[in-house]
């Protein structure tokens, strides 16, 4: 997605296309568009893979299993499809109207629900455990 929108942005400075300039009937909301679209799940493609090396180093230096693992895998599933629609959050002030813009405030809170499964699934796996406070778990806890 974003390649397309930076090869229509090259078009319209070298080739006279108008994509994205208003003056000549362009939409510049169309650019913030596409890089949302591509933005927003980058940020949750990039951090998943951290929560499950999370999932990983707490349990070793916890010494115990992890907590609610079916759980765990449920809600990296939560939000990694939810990422695809919570972007829209980033224009609830250029005029979608009420609707759109509660629709994607319920799903922006939605997100929260998934990553407070891992958070305390974490913490109950460090209850009680025999933690070894070495450089991996201080890094997982900082």
């Amino acid at each position: 997605i974003l390649t397309v929108a930076l090869a229509l942005m090259t078009f319209d400075r070298l080739m006279g296309t108008s994509f994205f300039e208003v003056a000549n009937g362009g939409m510049p909301m169309l650019w913030a568009n596409f890089f949302w679209v591509w933005g927003h799940p980058e940020v949750y493609i990039l951090v998943l893979p951290a929560f499950g090396i999370y999932s990983e180093i707490i349990p070793t230096f916890a010494r115990k299993r992890l907590f609610g693992h079916q759980s765990m895998v449920w809600a990296i599933c939560g939000i990694a499809f939810l990422s695809f629609i919570v972007w829209v959050h980033h224009f609830f002030t250029m005029g979608s109207g009420a609707l759109v813009n509660s629709f994607f405030s319920i799903s922006t809170m939605l997100i929260a629900v998934p990553t407070g499964v891992k958070i305390f699934n974490w913490l109950l796996t460090l209850y009680k455990g025999r933690i070894s406070f070495e450089s991996p778990m201080l890094f997982s806890l900082a």
